[in-house]
């Protein structure tokens, strides 16, 4: 029998109630039993067995006693891996094998590879791991990994709204609406949340809702899920900016939450239109030019006539590439639904130029193709993707996760305003698509968004002086003056008087220096070929020339008149950290860091609800279609959280895997279902 209760000593020289160890003795006894047990020489003369695992002594007269511990009865010994297997961890430390670790682990696994949940329910697999890793492994259904998946969703879900009810800083959404896939008739609305957390300045996002959105998908159903959303993870008064895309039904949801909410300074801050889509609007909107449309359909054309007749042919072009030592890159065709794509298939093609013309040319030689195309096509295509490219990074550039984008619409808008004016009496037929790109940006920025000229004013590259050159040199891009003498004037009043405003009211919100620090912490080449150097040279110009403000005593006014510019470094500034420089100056400028925390994380794009599209869109496959709404917004949002959790959400590629779907709203509005769009969105949706 087993002295349990009282010697459950494990080393050599240790004492119990009754005896004590005073040697370890070598064993030659059966190895493949006692390899778990010491022989010790107790104080007492006799000689005990002493389990290695969990310390109780044991008669040595009986083998089948130490077995029946080693096999039935130690609690330790059926923990850790068997005979045979290391029980050494990476640390050094003893290896304990964990059921309930091996299901938190393959739940990660499943969730953040969006594998289904029976992956692990095999019996193939889990006689491997029994014979080769750990004989104790039991499988795990597919039932109890969707359960656990569940049980840590609600956990994660739960720190999720205690951490924001106690987050003293503003929170910013994005929003927006999926349709899916494989013939399925049901949309969802994905919330997403970003802030900037407040010790560690870092800018931290959420997938926090995933959810079945019904039918009519009208600005009032809109509100009623915000809403609830808003509620449910107790963001209330918290929410600074929320940025949907262009449809009306959006603008009619924000009314009603300003009603609600009452944002601060008359909600100007409150509805962020996605940046993202309306370049997307405006590359479109010249793409559909007719000249630019013929040009690019006999493109196309050709393209079609080397890599998708056959693949035969497709094989001899790659033959050629390989016999001349040239690139084969493929087509990349051109998705009228999928971001910079065009611009994708012309850089692509450029590449390998001279392999596709030489094929082409022998194609139509033969009679195996149409039309040759065009010598000065190729040059119209080499200006084409030029001016294109500067729309490809700035979608890119206001794409990002970890870092601010609203600080760099503005300059984005003026880099893009700036070539299109370059490109706009040239002698090329992409003149022709400048005019209608530019009336496109004239309509959505022709009344500057506070949230961008706030947020850039914040940069302390550009400052306020730095805001009002961009918006001087936008506006004359643009031509904006032509129709309104007045406009950029009226531009810059507002946008200073927005600024004081919102700095009056976080005064007024925080109080003095020390309370705000106190209530945060608590919380939570060539000019023309290297823009960014040209960028910097006349920002340094206009910030040296820059007095001090009209009240240089307040922090505001201290912050306009200092040229921060001067102490940054030209390789400094096409990368600059603008939360770091803002944790470092939190002391010098209380008030300010606050109001750059809540304008900094304002998302210029609905590109991190889209992102989450394109992981549905993988989860919701062709043999998942019965996955459960409930299971779906659980795979979607607690994969974020765990993404979060290794800071490797910004892994995934949009210009690769994300395809924008196109918005659904264009059938509900045919059978009088939804709000309508406006003329222009419905108007692409039919050209697309």
């Amino acid at each position: 029998m087993a002295s349990s209760s009282a010697h459950d000593s494990c080393e050599v020289g240790a004492s119990t109630s009754e005896l004590t160890v005073v040697n370890i003795l070598p064993c030659s006894r059966n190895p493949t039993l006692w390899v778990n047990f010491d022989l010790c020489q107790m104080s007492n003369g006799t000689k005990k067995a002493r389990c290695k695992a969990c310390g109780l002594f044991y008669s040595i007269q009986s083998n089948s006693t130490l077995s029946s511990h080693v096999t039935k009865h130690c609690k330790t010994l059926r923990a850790t891996p068997s005979t045979g297997q290391s029980q050494m961890s990476t640390d050094g430390g003893v290896f304990n094998y964990s059921v309930e670790r091996v299901r938190q682990r393959m739940a990660q696994f499943v969730i953040q590879q969006g594998l289904p949940f029976n992956h692990f329910d095999n019996p193939r697999l889990t006689s491997l791991i029994r014979e080769t890793l750990q004989p104790s492994y039991n499988h795990v259904s597919r039932t109890t990994l969707r359960k656990h998946c569940l049980k840590m969703w609600r956990e994660a879900k739960e720190q999720l709204i205690l951490g924001f009810e106690k987050l003293e800083t503003g929170v910013n959404l994005t929003t927006d609406v999926w349709s899916a896939p494989h013939g399925l008739p049901e949309s969802y609305l994905c919330v997403t949340a970003h802030w900037v957390d407040p010790k560690m300045w870092q800018m931290m996002k959420r997938t926090i809702t995933f959810e079945q959105f019904g039918y009519p998908h009208s600005g009032e159903n809109l509100f009623e899920i915000l809403d609830e959303v808003i509620t449910t993870f107790k963001l209330g008064q918290k929410i600074f900016s929320i940025s949907f895309d262009n449809a009306s039904n959006n603008t009619s949801a924000v009314r009603q939450l300003k009603i609600k909410y009452e944002p601060i300074c008359q909600g100007v801050f409150y509805h962020s239109r996605c940046v993202a889509h309306i370049i997307n609007l405006v590359v479109q909107h010249g793409l559909d030019v007719p000249a630019i449309s013929k040009l690019r359909d006999l493109f196309k054309d050709m393209l079609k006539d080397v890599f998708a007749t056959s693949k035969r042919r497709r094989k001899d072009y790659e033959k050629l590439c390989r016999d001349t030592g040239k690139p084969t890159l493929g087509p990349n065709w051109d998705v009228p639904t999928r971001w910079n794509s065009t611009w994708k298939m012309f850089d692509s093609a450029l590449q390998q130029r001279l392999t596709l013309e030489l094929f082409h040319e022998n194609l139509v030689e033969k009679g195996k193709a149409a039309v040759t195309f065009p010598d000065f096509g190729w040059g119209c295509i080499e200006k084409l993707t030029e001016l294109l490219e500067v729309f490809k990074t700035s979608t890119t550039i206001l794409s990002g996760v970890y870092y601010p984008t609203s600080s760099l619409v503005l300059k984005q808008l003026y880099l893009m305003c700036s070539k299109l004016n370059d490109f706009q009496f040239g002698p090329d037929v992409n003149e022709t698509m400048i005019a209608p790109m530019k009336a496109k940006f004239k309509k959505y920025f022709e009344e500057m968004p506070p949230a961008i000229t706030c947020a850039a004013a914040l940069n302390p590259c550009l400052n306020v002086a730095g805001v009002e050159m961009l918006i001087e040199n936008i506006c004359y891009d643009l031509g904006l003056n032509d129709d309104n003498p007045n406009c950029s004037t009226n531009l810059l009043q507002t946008f200073n008087r927005q600024l004081q405003d919102m700095f009056d009211h976080y005064l007024v919100k925080y109080g003095n220096s020390t309370n705000i620090q106190q209530q945060m912490h608590e919380g939570a080449s060539s000019s023309r070929s290297n823009p960014e150097l040209n960028f910097y040279n006349n920002l340094r110009n206009v910030s040296s020339k820059r007095s001090r403000g009209s009240t240089p005593s307040s922090e505001l006014g201290r912050y306009q008149g200092t040229d921060f510019l001067a102490t940054i470094r030209p390789e400094e500034f096409a990368n600059f950290d603008i939360l770091a420089w803002w944790k470092d100056r939190e002391s010098q400028f209380p008030v300010l860091a606050a109001m750059a925390r809540d304008l900094l994380s304002v998302q210029a794009s609905t590109v991190a609800s889209e992102s989450a599209f394109s992981l549905s869109g993988r989860i919701l496959s062709v043999r998942r279609t019965r996955l459960t709404p409930t299971s779906l917004e659980m795979c979607v949002c607690l994969k974020d959280h765990l993404d979060a959790a290794e800071r490797i959400q910004h892994l995934t590629s949009l210009e690769d895997q994300l395809s924008i779907e196109e918005p659904i709203h264009a059938y509900e509005v045919a059978i009088e279902k939804a709000t309508p769009l406006s003329d222009d969105e419905l108007a692409l949706e039919e050209n697309v």
